[in-house]
């Protein structure tokens, strides 16, 4: 009997420790648990800008094709993954023996395709006006000139390459006119055709 009574009191008092904490393997049910804020990831704005040195190919009037070098600054946005709206402005830092390439301006529709994370394709599709500067005048039907200016259909492709979270390396061909405008004093044709490399930083 007495033996029963001891065990009885050691099973209590083994209960008693362990529910106190005693037992190194409980957890008290009340002790709050901490939660770790959820870090969120900075979304982009879809705004980009860019800029970079061109190669242009001009022919106009009588003359061409002659090659110039012209800065180049662009700005888009990108409505979703796969298309976007850019305006590019090109202007002329130097000039050929016969022709000068003072500015192209256009604005595009922008359809892109990701190949993978660091890689994307593109396309444009717009409209341009040209403006072509002659080193002398030029005497065509009778008329003097020393600039000519003119609008068209302008297209191209390029490639973009990420190289890291807001930066990237973009190569592009632009054709920014091709027109042949026939006026009184008689037919203006003209072409001015770039190829840009360039960096680009998205916000």
């Amino acid at each position: 009997m007495k033996r029963t009574i001891k065990c009885s009191l050691a099973v209590l008092l083994l209960g008693s420790s362990l529910y106190a904490g005693g037992g190194k393997n409980i957890v008290p049910q009340d002790v709050p648990v901490a939660v770790v804020p959820t870090m969120l990831t900075p979304t982009s704005s879809n705004f980009y800008i860019g800029g970079g040195i061109g190669i242009d190919s001009i022919s106009s009037y009588l003359y061409g094709p002659d090659t110039a070098y012209s800065a180049v600054v662009k700005l888009g946005y990108n409505f979703m993954k796969y298309l976007g709206v850019e305006a590019r402005g090109t202007y002329g830092i130097s000039e050929s023996d016969q022709l000068g390439h003072d500015y192209s301006m256009g604005l595009y529709l922008k359809p892109q395709y990701p190949i993978n994370d660091t890689v994307t394709v593109y396309g444009l599709a717009g409209y341009a006006q040209s403006k072509i500067s002659f080193e002398n005048e030029v005497a065509f039907n009778g008329i003097s000139n020393d600039t000519t200016t003119q609008s068209d259909f302008s297209f191209g492709a390029g490639l973009d390459y990420d190289f890291s979270d807001n930066w990237s390396v973009f190569i592009d061909a632009v054709r920014y006119i091709d027109k042949e405008t026939t006026k009184p004093e008689g037919k203006y044709a003209s072409k001015v055709d770039s190829f840009t490399l360039g960096v680009t930083y998205d916000f």
